[in-house]
């Protein structure tokens, strides 16, 4: 009401400034309400239209993007002049709504303001300038413009190798076999040596130099420069054979070249799903004149010819398995691989390995392995390096390049890479059609920051819990003999780091339109859809994901995005089929006819499985929303099977108990995802997404109440307020907050969507907490508790129990076995290099383990939607 006067006053005071009569200032003002209701709603309500994010990046796309732009011109013109005509009346009877104004993308995903403030601004202010003029869904990284020469016009590519700039890349194979760390250990494996076999030490001594020098021969690199330019004019050649484009924004790439120009080594932390990662990473570099990386590969790879190729191209080769017994280390070969990259490191190299240490099987990002980062954090430690750039990234593909990853995801062994079956592969790939790439690399952060900042946190934790000790640094004799003899401070540190990098790059995550498609399907229209209803669900889902500023990599009209997704996924994973409806016209007198499309997802083994792999990459965006939904339904068991709550539309639940819940849940999966940043609270997390739901108007705040001495103690505590300690006077802060569930059909449906996602994951654990009974008084290898587990998902699966034929996969079972290991409920030892598990002493019992189930079942429970 004050702001209503303030408003007449003010209008006043124009009236008598510039001699208005009231009833023309009346006519001034609806005027310009008028034109801005037009703009305001022309945005709130214009959705289909909205400006895409990425392109397609060919010719015929382009072309056709333009003339797209110029109708939908066209059209808003149309619209916004329908708009205005009702816009007075629109005012008046209908309260505003705050406009959903479309985010500009923004150029790369930024470090984190808690744990590296000073990285955020750094390298970003001169690339910001550039961001104006750049394109802005990126280039097509394997298209080459015509030179000015005649030479450079007719061999275009070999024009552009050639100018690529030399770097030297120097061999560290002497400076390693002379590094004292290195003659300590070989000295300690000669002793050990010698007592255990009865040999001299001289004879031990010569023994274990000759094995030292024989590992580093194996692994280290011998990256060439020339050998990258041919590769590189291979890479232009070949990859649009069965690529539509390669994609990457200008600005990162300018953003690496001013990195790499301050001297201090890069490290590129990609996630892994397919072997073409780490030539792209390589391509680009080169390309782009930045030094090649070293890069960490599995010795698996050491394959004639291509083993060869690969180490020409930067690859050091590491074993899977270090430890060739268990129980015993190989202290030798941890102390050859640490400091081969700690010289690496000194030498000027740049490095690259993967966080995740193998490809995702899944879709899902893997849980971080932090050896060789480790290592990376020792040189900064003790002084072998001044400082590094950490380089998160991601890459996603419209189709895999490397095929699937059913067998395994089965139960099958993994089949070992030879040089027929890459032949093979790498044929039948040259014969395929796998869409778009898309490379997206997320703002270079200091490694020095990061350490210092996770420091910091951790004495401010100290301060307040004396118990808890400070982080202490140690210099590189505490990893002297590899990766796993470090302190516990700064294996905590450690991963902490690798945790917040895959935390990076999954949010920086570009999503193809096969994602979105596979999502779709498997969530929402699991029994298929016609054409124009997905278009619409595409559009809704679109809206979401280019609001909130995701890294959305295709663009133009649904329709030919679906199109063009579907084509790209195939017929062994959707299908499609004309269908024709018939409905009757002006009562039974005619019939009309209309053909549709119908679109229905294969969900039959294997193939749902492979599907499922596309669908896994949009979880990462709803996963949280996903978690609370499904504590709701678990908690709202007992109100939802109640018809009198129904009816009288009073079913509540208190934010502690539902908080509790959803925290219970993410313990659960906390194999399966990375829910926040190491520097937030996951409270602080779940209690958001509950509000934001409840915003939404799933459920909505009834009250909140306060106990008679909570309230005289809130106000007792106000007057010793402690800005400094927030968090401390929010836990002092008790509340009693009560939410009301939605039952409106719309509500009522996204909520199902959101559980629906979750459910393939929990039937999995369900069922391998179900089958830890087999375990009672006996012991089983995890090969075959993991065949118990399958077995009996696949029964369940065929007579109907289970809905999700996806929840048959291997990874999650084996991620349910290291959660049952946390909980202290299974035991493990190594036996022949077989891992053999079974119940914990206090656990052993059917009893306990029907206690596990019955954690885990509530959230199983599926709402009657009738």
């Amino acid at each position: 009401m004050d702001g209503l006067i303030e408003i007449f006053l003010f209008c006043g005071v124009i009236c008598y400034f510039f001699n208005l009569r009231p009833n023309k200032m009346v006519d001034v003002l609806s005027t310009r309400l008028q034109e801005v209701y037009a703009k305001w709603e022309t945005r709130t309500e214009m959705t289909r239209n909205a400006e895409p994010t990425t392109t397609r990046f060919s010719l015929d796309g382009l072309r056709r993007a333009g003339q797209q732009f110029h109708r939908r011109k066209i059209q808003d013109r149309e619209q916004s002049r329908k708009v205005r005509e009702s816009s007075l009346y629109s005012i008046k009877e209908t309260e505003p709504l705050a406009p959903l104004i479309k985010h500009r993308a923004s150029f790369l995903h930024y470090c984190c303001r808690t744990c590296t403030p000073a990285s955020r601004d750094t390298l970003v202010k001169s690339v910001l300038k550039q961001q104006q003029q750049q394109q802005p869904y990126g280039i097509n990284i394997l298209l080459v413009p015509p030179g000015s020469t005649l030479f450079s016009r007719v061999f275009n590519y070999v024009s552009c190798v050639l100018s690529f700039k030399r770097y030297d890349y120097p061999m560290v194979t002497g400076t390693v076999l002379n590094d004292e760390k290195l003659k300590d250990a070989i000295k300690l494996t000669a002793w050990e040596t010698a007592n255990n076999e009865g040999c001299s030490e001289e004879k031990a001594l010569a023994k274990a130099k000759a094995r030292a020098r024989n590992i580093l021969l194996q692994m280290e690199s011998r990256c060439s420069d020339t050998l990258l330019k041919i590769v590189s004019w291979l890479v232009y050649k070949l990859l649009p054979c069965f690529l539509q484009s390669a994609v990457m924004l200008p600005t990162q790439i300018e953003l690496l070249k001013q990195a790499d120009d301050t001297g201090l080594p890069l490290v590129l932390l990609p996630l892994h799903r397919s072997h073409l990662d780490y030539i792209m990473i390589s391509f680009l570099m080169v390309a782009n004149n930045i030094r090649n990386p070293l890069i960490a590969a599995g010795d698996n790879l050491r394959i004639p010819f291509f083993g060869w190729l690969l180490r020409g191209l930067g690859a050091f080769f590491i074993k899977r398995r270090i430890d060739p017994e268990s129980g015993r280390k190989d202290l030798l070969y941890r102390a050859t691989l640490q400091t081969y990259i700690m010289e690496s490191l000194r030498a000027g190299h740049n490095m690259e390995f993967f966080v995740e240490g193998g490809r995702t099987r899944t879709g899902k990002p893997c849980m971080p392995k932090s050896g060789i980062l480790s290592v990376i954090v020792d040189a900064y430690m003790d002084g072998t390096i001044e400082d590094a750039f950490l380089i998160p990234i991601a890459i996603n593909y419209e189709r895999l390049v490397d095929g699937n990853f059913v067998r395994e995801q089965l139960g099958q062994p993994k089949k070992m890479e030879t040089f027929t079956s890459t032949i093979k592969a790498m044929w039948s790939t040259l014969m395929g059609r796998y869409g778009i790439v898309k490379i997206d690399f997320c703002q270079p952060f200091s490694l020095r920051e990061m350490v210092k900042t996770f420091q910091a946190q951790q004495n401010k934790l100290a301060l307040r819990n004396p118990s808890e000790r400070p982080l202490k640094y140690t210099m590189s004799n505490s990893s002297l003999y590899g990766t796993d003899v470090i302190v516990e401070e700064q294996r905590q540190l450690v991963d902490s780091i690798a945790r917040h990098v895959v935390y990076d790059s999954s949010k920086s995550m570009p999503i193809m339109s096969t994602n979105v498609v596979a999502f779709l399907l498997l969530n929402k229209f699991r029994d298929g859809c016609t054409l124009d209803k997905l278009v619409e669900t595409f559009d809704s889902m679109r809206q979401e994901l280019e609001f909130a500023d995701n890294n959305v990599a295709f663009c133009g009209e649904s329709v030919d995005i679906i199109k063009h997704a579907l084509d790209i996924l195939g017929p062994g994973l959707v299908t499609q089929q004309r269908q024709e409806i018939t409905e009757a016209v002006n009562g039974d007198q005619s019939y009309k006819s209309n053909v549709v499309i119908a679109i229905r997802p294969v969900s039959i083994l294997p193939n749902v499985i492979e599907l499922s792999y596309y669908s896994n990459t949009m979880l990462l965006y709803y996963v949280m929303d996903s978690i609370v939904v499904t504590a709701l339904y678990a908690e709202l068991q007992s109100q939802l099977n109640n018809p009198i709550a129904i009816a009288e539309n009073n079913i509540t639940v208190l934010q502690n108990s539902l908080l509790e819940r959803a925290l219970k849940l993410c313990d659960i999966l906390r194999y399966e995802f990375i829910f926040c940043r190491p520097c937030q609270e996951l409270r602080d997390i779940v209690i958001e997404t509950i509000q934001n739901l409840s915003h939404k108007g799933i459920i909505t705040q009834k009250e909140q109440v306060y106990l008679e001495d909570e309230l005289w103690s809130k106000r007792y505590a106000r007057n010793f307020d402690d800005s400094s300690d927030e968090e401390y006077s929010r836990e002092r802060e008790i509340q009693k907050i009560e939410y009301k569930l939605s039952l409106k059909p719309e509500h009522s449906s996204r909520m199902e969507f959101l559980h629906t996602m979750l459910r393939p994951l929990i039937d999995t654990y369900t069922c391998s907490a179900f089958n830890l009974r087999k375990l009672v008084d006996r012991s089983l290898s995890e090969r075959e508790l993991t065949q118990e587990v399958l077995s009996e998902i696949k029964t369940k699966v065929d007579g109907g129990v289970v809905s999700y034929g996806e929840s048959l996969c291997v990874d999650p079972i084996k991620n349910s076995f290291r959660l049952f290991e946390k909980w202290n409920v299974l035991e493990c030892h190594m036996q022949d290099n077989v891992k053999i598990l079974y119940l914990k002493e206090d656990c052993d019992t059917a009893a306990a383990t029907k206690n596990v189930y019955d954690t885990i079942a509530p959230f199983k429970w599926v709402r009657n939607m009738d």
